[in-house]
């Protein structure tokens, strides 16, 4: 199975620091670099409904089907602070 990808769309490049956009990447380490970035501040954002990734922001592909009504990928929200 092929893990979960994120691709970041090219008009947000300069709101992911160190994410190269139009690229896919495993969505776990852009998950990462992109809290790393919240954590520094720059830029500050907020994803109204939780996740981390924005589906705004970032194309996904792949990845397995979590627990829950079928059709419905598990998707991990962002980390209390």
């Amino acid at each position: 199975m092929v893990p979960r990808q994120a691709r970041l769309r090219a008009a947000y490049s300069d709101w992911y620091a160190g994410i190269t956009p139009d690229t896919w990447h495993h969505a776990l380490w852009v998950r990462e670099k992109a809290l790393a970035n919240l954590r520094n501040g720059s830029p500050h954002w907020e994803n109204p409904n939780g996740r981390v990734l924005s589906d705004v922001h970032f194309e996904f592909q792949g990845g397995a089907i979590g627990e829950g009504p079928p059709g419905v990928e598990r998707r991990m929200p962002r980390p209390l602070e």
